[in-house]
């Protein structure tokens, strides 16, 4: 097998492009589902129940007075603002183009990434604050069952989403990645707020604050990770060698290509867009060479992560 599609030799020029197109129109993959109405519900899950936490850890440091429960309320806030702006980069992404936006509204997932790891940022900064006042002042968590159990909630819920959020991780969908990355963070500061109460009763009253710096530096890895992917996706960084050979082998597997394609291609907001330089035989009629770029252009739009595929045809000299 060669890996290119197998023509009636009987067959017109012009049929045998038909057939090529209609080959590959049965083919087609569904290209960009934008945003599934799964994801946005749960940016709106992850937005509510960060919500409900931030009120019961008030009421929590009101009644008890306590620090820890004041600042696992200020996270769940920035949690809250967290996925409201991720549940508006994905309603905001799967806008279709219009007027203004002549190439759709894909970067707003990106963008929306970003905030997210600025506000990681934020969090692993208020960490090390934490961590390095409970050493300095030798201050111990008071232990108490009802806000042990808060906390043991809030890492409960933050682990379904993260389950769930992890799923959908890929450029294609980096608002997914961030609120993996926020979900996983949560996680990990809550319970090591929980392990330092039980700690504290046990004697060990700062164990916490020591866990507290490696984590902190955790965090502030993963905002500095996720800020630098979603800055490639908007500064147009170039898909990986590896995409790159197998769009020109489907490229190359179009009959009547005179392989090796050239390609350039770039990322706009989790989109590529490519353009491809194909070779054909210079004795054919301009309609034939048309007809061969536009099944080229078809082939590669149909797949999921191409946008846009633009063709210029050279006549080959071989």
């Amino acid at each position: 097998m060669t890996g290119r599609f197998q023509m009636p030799q009987d067959a017109l020029f012009p049929a045998r492009v038909e057939y090529v197109i209609r080959r590959l129109s049965h083919r087609r993959v569904q290209v960009r589902p934008m945003t599934s109405s799964a994801e946005f519900r749960l940016m709106v899950t992850t937005l509510l129940g960060s919500g409900v936490l931030s009120g019961v850890l008030l009421g929590a440091y009101l009644t008890y007075d306590s620090q820890l429960a004041f600042a696992q309320f200020a996270d769940s806030l920035l949690d809250m603002v967290t996925a409201g702006v991720l549940a508006w980069t994905v309603r905001l992404s799967a806008k279709p183009e219009d007027s203004n936006h002549h190439f759709g509204h894909r970067r707003a997932q990106p963008v929306g990434g970003l905030v997210a790891a600025v506000l990681t940022g934020v969090l692993a900064v208020e960490v090390v604050q934490r961590a390095v006042s409970a050493l300095v002042d030798r201050s111990a968590p008071q232990f108490d069952p009802i806000i042990v159990a808060t906390f043991g909630a809030k890492v409960g819920f933050k682990c379904v989403i993260w389950l769930l959020a992890v799923r959908h991780v890929s450029k294609l969908q980096p608002a997914m990645k961030a609120l993996a990355v926020d979900a996983r963070n949560d996680m990990l500061t809550s319970g090591a707020a929980i392990v330092g109460f039980v700690a504290a009763r046990y004697g060990a009253t700062q164990l916490d604050a020591w866990l507290a710096l490696p984590l902190a530096a955790l965090i502030a890895w993963s905002g500095f990770r996720l800020a630098v992917d979603n800055v490639r996706l908007l500064m147009g960084e170039a898909p990986s060698e590896a995409r790159q050979r197998e769009l020109i082998a489907l490229a190359d597997s179009i009959v009547g290509v005179r392989g090796p394609s050239a390609l350039r291609a770039h990322y706009v907001g989790t989109e590529i867009h490519v353009h491809l330089e194909i070779e054909v035989d210079p004795s054919l009629s301009v309609g034939e060479a048309h007809d061969i770029g536009e099944a080229v252009r078809r082939r590669l739009e149909s797949e999921p992560d191409i946008s846009r595929c633009s063709v210029h045809i050279d006549p080959g000299l071989r």
